[in-house]
């Protein structure tokens, strides 16, 4: 099954309109031909199912023969990450995270950031790529802040959970009830090099609960998978 993306501004009147990279996505790479079905979500939680009734160089027109919308999944995990140095390790992250169910990705520059520039253009297509691939109907968002303290400061979760190499698996286990009882849930991965201690601590501050991914030690992008598929 193949979904196609069209934000809510396209979708009018009883018809959708796919542009851009979806419309030649739909014509030219899969060959749909009028008279073909398709399903198209919005990103918001819609998704539509109609008949394409015209196909031009630059748009598919698609008339809706039926629709639903449906509130975005609980709980609502937000990823936060240090941004890592090599894009293509970043990428995997992101897209991954989403496709795990990630509402939300919230990526900062900490202590130990290398890295100074992200192609949000690349990310933010990224993000519609893994909500198509996941077959989901909402696009999760992608943010970046420029330190720890600015990301803690603008988001506001009920729960906050910090994956720490140096905590014990006995000490650092996930309390899987608390977190399925949260509305929404932070959940924090360091860059290369991981948390400094200063980091580590104004966390565990805010309230912050130290876990434990297991014994091995993970690159970061393994890390963000590792902690996102916990709560599948």
């Amino acid at each position: 099954m193949n979904i196609f993306y069209a934000p809510s501004s396209q979708i009018n009147n009883g018809f959708a309109e796919l542009l851009d990279q979806e419309a030649i996505h739909a014509s030219k790479v899969m060959r749909a031909q009028e008279g073909d079905k398709l399903t198209i979500v919005d990103g918001e939680g819609g998704r539509y199912h109609g008949v394409v009734r015209r196909i031009t160089k630059k748009s598919v027109q698609v008339e809706i023969e039926d629709e639903q919308h449906r509130s975005r999944p609980k709980p609502h995990f937000i990823l936060a990450m240090g941004i890592i140095k090599k894009r293509d390790r970043l990428e995997f992250a992101v897209e991954k995270a989403i496709e795990l169910g990630a509402a939300q990705i919230c990526l900062f520059r900490s202590e130990h950031t290398i890295k100074e520039n992200v192609r949000m253009d690349r990310l933010e297509s990224l993000a519609i790529s893994a909500m198509k691939q996941s077959l989901q109907a909402h696009l999760s968002t992608v943010e970046i802040y420029h330190s720890l303290e600015m990301m803690l400061d603008s988001i506001r979760a009920d729960k906050i959970l910090v994956a720490h190499e140096k905590v014990g698996e006995d000490k650092g286990s996930i309390d899987y009830e608390s977190v399925s009882n949260a509305a929404k849930t932070l959940l924090l991965v360091g860059p290369e090099g991981g948390f400094s201690e200063t980091e580590i601590r104004d966390l565990t501050e805010k309230g912050g609960q130290l876990v434990s991914l297991g014994p091995n030690r993970l690159r970061a992008e393994t890390a963000a998978v590792a902690f996102m598929s916990q709560f599948l």
